[in-house]
């Protein structure tokens, strides 16, 4: 991970360079005319920081109003000492580019997809394994409990990467093109189509599937021409690309419950005055409730859009058996992390 972070700060030293030619208020940093990422937050008492928080998500996902009210809150908590700016719309990159930056640094804060970060910590893919919550409850205590708390100083150990938070909550199913899938068996030899993950395609292969690795944006035409007999993914983004004309059934597996966590640079952080931690941490926490709940009412108005509007069939299928036939693949990927004690953490809930 060292080396990899090496590397990352070389290719993003341009980038920092040529923010702080443009701005006073580059990443972390004190909005004075001889701004210093590199003082410590004594120094920095009673000066007024500027945070640039980043996400890959467009106008309208419960990201953008939720960092919105977070800035806020933040600005509010710390005496107008605290600003955050946001990016949206992949404006300073693609998920995996906000991860590299926010890891080298020239990049404050981000919320993404953890695994993403898979090449500094393996750890990072453990909320991408399918039926770890078996509902929102059990993902709610365990995000909230020690599990979460104790996977976030396991990660902050080993990346130097601060978990504020977890935001997510929506729930991932499978969409079908030529029948409903209503019981395990019909997963038998199902060419699933999934991104490139070594742990989704083992955790799906477990389960009797053939999985198939195919771009979002050529997913449409692999199902409409048999590539794929079905895919799986969120609401919104079934609506988003129009799946549903060319898979018109839906399984409500809710085979994942998402986990996206807010990270912040361990050293930004710990550079922050107390106040200002306190004003962050404050702001996180009465944020993190109401984007649960935008996120989930997001969810639910595309899942009522696709069925009032465009046709979508929904189907329940016994999860149960999923669940057993994956229970190798969990053990596997905990005691090869080790993460076996966080799994069991939150299966015990």
């Amino acid at each position: 991970m060292k080396m990899k972070k090496f590397w990352v700060m070389m290719l993003c030293g341009v980038m920092l360079v040529s923010a702080a030619a443009c701005t006073k208020s580059t990443s972390g940093s004190v909005e004075t005319d001889t701004a210093d990422t590199s003082k410590e937050a004594t120094e920095n008492a009673g000066k007024t920081v500027v945070l640039r928080f980043a996400n890959c998500q467009t106008s309208g996902h419960p990201w953008i109003s939720s960092i919105d009210e977070f800035s806020a809150l933040a600005e509010e908590y710390s005496n107008g000492r605290l600003k955050i700016e946001q990016y949206s719309d992949s404006t300073l990159g693609s998920e995996t580019e906000l991860m590299d930056q926010v890891v080298a640094g020239t990049l404050d804060m981000c919320v993404i997809d953890p695994s993403v970060g898979a090449s500094y910590s393996n750890k990072l893919e453990l909320f991408a394994l399918p039926f770890l919550f078996q509902d929102k409850e059990q993902w709610k205590k365990a995000l909230t409990g020690e599990a979460g708390k104790e996977y976030a100083n396991l990660i902050e150990e080993e990346t130097e990467l601060k978990i504020l938070a977890y935001w997510g909550g929506s729930t991932r199913n499978v969409l079908s093109a030529k029948e409903a899938v209503t019981d395990v068996s019909q997963l038998k030899g199902y060419k699933l189509r999934l991104t490139a993950s070594e742990l989704k395609f083992n955790v799906w292969e477990a389960v009797g599937c053939l999985p198939v690795e195919v771009a979002i944006g050529e997913t449409y035409s692999a199902l409409s021409s048999n590539l794929c007999d079905g895919m799986e993914n969120e609401m919104p983004a079934f609506l988003s690309f129009k799946f549903y004309e060319v898979a018109p059934y839906l399984t409500k597996t809710e085979h994942e419950i998402t986990v996206r966590p807010v990270f912040i640079n361990e050293d930004v952080f710990n550079g922050l005055d107390t106040e200002l931690q306190d004003a962050l941490v404050k702001a996180m926490d009465e944020t993190t409730p109401h984007e649960w709940q935008a996120e989930e009412d997001y969810c639910k108005e595309a899942e009522t859009t696709m069925i009032n509007d465009f046709g979508l069939q929904e189907f329940e299928i016994d999860k149960e058996p999923i669940i057993k036939a994956v229970q190798p693949v969990f053990a596997e990927f905990g005691e090869k992390n080790g993460l076996t004690e966080v799994i069991q953490m939150i299966q015990g809930l």
